[in-house]
């Protein structure tokens, strides 16, 4: 790939995806595209191959324009609001920026139409239910996020009958990792580690998720937008595992060496329906040849030993307790 252009490149998930990109290849060259809202200027790496342009999704002319300056071989569409709290809170919002928004792309696309396009989805587009998920299974998302990513495949489903292009939507599962930037419960649980709580506040605790390591998502992601031979195909990108809150904080005290314990917050209890959400891992592996390197342990262990590194040691130069602040952690992408 000689140009590839990442949405969301300053976030969590799209600032590992640059370095994947740019650790992989010495001669092509990156964009990205954020409007900064969530997304971290401080997270890209420093490199004479990357380019960034701050624009919102929402203005499709500003998007287009880019897209015709960088005529990408390659696009990785990532910029959404997807904390799920926050979506449902905003309707309105979320839904103008994940489906207008990703229609803008699809439409800067349709002008300048890449070799191969890569939109991240997400698990929960797929109803309650207790077995694995595969991609075949019947969808049914449960809240607005979901929603507005089952409309994304939809629309890449369309702009990819056009043929021009291969198209590849990834299904996520449960992303952690360092400069995580939306208060899930991982990041929330090392906040209050950080910040030299023992007996860490917690809500929900039973319910069991599918947790991923963020550069193995980027490595998934990064695989899809050079392996994937199809018109348009679906792909989980998770375990295969699942873990509890309470298996987290376990092995986060393990990782940690620290006594901490939870503390079951009635104030963070939320209704949830949904016990598990597991992902069957098949079709990336066999098709793409994708496997994640990290186990829950390790990427737990390598999550926490980024936190207490010495400032500017994560790469991006804030300190462990500027990464886990309240602020930087303000539910918004």
């Amino acid at each position: 790939m000689r140009s590839v252009l990442v949405t969301g490149g300053a976030g969590f998930v799209g600032s590992w995806v640059v370095r994947e990109l740019l650790g992989r290849s010495h001669h092509s060259r990156v964009s990205v595209v954020d409007n900064f809202a969530n997304g971290r200027a401080e997270l890209l790496p420093t490199s004479d191959r990357l380019t960034v342009h701050s624009v919102d999704l929402r203005d499709g002319a500003a998007l287009a324009k880019v897209m015709a300056t960088v005529q990408p071989d390659c696009v990785i569409h990532l910029a959404a609001l997807h904390f799920i709290p926050y979506c449902n809170a905003h309707p309105a919002e979320a839904l103008h920026v994940n489906t207008v928004g990703t229609q803008h792309v699809l439409d800067a696309c349709n002008t300048h139409p890449p070799e191969r396009l890569v939109i991240a989805s997400t698990a929960a587009v797929y109803p309650i239910r207790d077995e694995a998920n595969r991609e075949d299974d019947p969808t049914g998302p449960t809240d607005i996020y979901g929603l507005s990513k089952l409309a994304n495949e939809k629309q890449l489903e369309l702009f990819a009958q056009a043929g021009r292009t291969r198209c590849a939507a990834a299904r996520l599962f449960n992303v952690y990792g360092p400069h995580e930037t939306n208060p899930h419960v991982i990041p929330e649980i090392v906040r209050q580690m950080v910040a030299g709580e023992t007996e860490i506040a917690l809500g929900n605790v039973k319910p069991k998720r599918d947790y991923v390591y963020v550069t193995d998502v980027a490595r998934a992601l990064v695989d899809l937008a050079t392996r994937n031979e199809h018109p348009y195909r679906v792909y989980n990108v998770g375990t295969g595992h699942e873990y509890s809150v309470e298996e987290i904080v376990h092995y986060l005290r393990e990782a940690s060496g620290r006594p901490i314990r939870i503390a079951v917050a009635g104030d963070r209890v939320r209704k949830s329906d949904r016990m598990h959400l597991l992902c069957d891992r098949r079709r990336i592996g066999e098709e793409i040849g994708w496997q994640p390197r990290y186990t829950i342990e390790t990427g737990l262990h390598a999550l926490w030993q980024s936190t207490i590194a010495p400032a500017g040691g994560n790469g991006s130069g804030s300190t462990p307790a500027e990464l886990y602040s309240a602020t930087a952690l303000s539910g918004r992408c």
